[in-house]
């Protein structure tokens, strides 16, 4: 059997179109910079300008709760705010918590606990959060949503890729925090334990802090979060392509038991956690600075290949 975000009750189109709802409602202000990939809004309300974003970990905390692992529940909360950010130029500096639960406990302190010393291994500071007790909304679970803020260091100039620029991919540490209703679906369908894997389906989101260092040398930056590795090309390609070819990982092989190609790609990073659009004259520079691989080319129409193999493509 194959599942289906959609059938995990996940619609990735529903929620474009709530986003595109939103802005067709919103009269945005002239202190909001042009950002065309969406990944967070750079305010010119200082110089430099600041840089502000908001996600959160998702269902997979279902999974940590159950198992304990609050330091990757902490470096998912984490990675999804501070890579971000960096997709639009910024540097984190600052972060914000929210914790929606039905009564404040134990696994609270030690979650806290763990995105303090997290933040701080990557240079960001909890500076304020709030958290609510909402016995009436929260039965048995919870939720934690971060806010980042960062100061803008160099505008990516997406506007400057063309066809023909490489594209580099560096490697997630694993599913991050994206997919997982799926997943928690197979892995209830299916009777998997997670300890039965030969890898770490938890591990927390990887925080591309080593990104900060090549701004100046890089076209656009892409984090793949929500919608897969399509989605987040097209963030920063607009009307252009990509011919992609990605290193087979084992986390990936185990998904493709239970999901088709076409669907992963739509839902997971597929083993890379961001994608970087170099010129050719600079990828040697980017690679000693970065642990990436050269994973395609910008081009005029779109192919996907996993794992060598071209019996995989789009």
């Amino acid at each position: 059997m194959k599942y289906t975000y959609r059938d995990a009750g996940v619609d990735v189109e529903r929620g474009e179109n709530f986003s595109r709802k939103i802005k067709s409602v919103v009269k945005l202000p002239e202190w909001l910079m042009k950002e065309p990939t969406g990944y967070a809004a750079v305010l010119k309300i200082a110089e430099p300008p600041i840089a502000v974003t908001a996600d959160g970990i998702g269902t997979k905390l279902i999974l940590h709760r159950k198992y304990g692992t609050w330091r990757y529940a902490a470096e998912d909360l984490v990675g999804m705010n501070y890579n971000d950010l960096v997709c639009v130029g910024a540097r984190p500096v600052a972060f914000l918590d929210y914790l929606g639960v039905e009564r404040i406990s134990e696994e609270h302190e030690q979650f806290i606990t763990e995105l303090v010393d997290v933040l701080e291994n990557v240079g960001v500071k909890l500076v304020g959060g709030e958290t609510a007790e909402m016995p009436d909304v929260y039965h048995g679970d919870w939720d934690a949503v971060g806010f980042a803020v960062g100061v803008l260091e160099r505008k990516i100039p997406v506007d400057t890729i063309k066809e023909g620029d490489i594209i580099v991919g560096i490697p997630s540490s694993g599913f991050h925090s994206n997919g997982w209703s799926l997943i928690r679906r197979i892995l209830r369908e299916e009777k998997i334990e997670p300890e039965s894997l030969d890898f770490d389906l938890l591990k927390g989101t990887r925080i591309y802090r080593e990104v900060i260092d090549v701004f100046d040398w890089v076209k656009g930056i892409a984090h793949v979060t929500g919608g897969g590795i399509i989605r987040a090309l097209k963030r920063v390609l607009g009307n252009l392509g990509a011919h992609v070819s990605l290193p087979g990982r084992d986390f990936i092989d185990w998904i493709l038991k239970y999901v088709e190609f076409e669907e992963a790609i739509n839902t997971f990073n597929m083993g890379i956690g961001m994608f970087l659009i170099v010129e050719k004259e600079n990828v040697e520079y980017v690679l000693g600075k970065v642990d990436g691989v050269v994973a395609g080319r910008v081009d005029t129409d779109w192919r996907i290949e996993y794992g060598g193999g071209g019996d995989r493509c789009v």
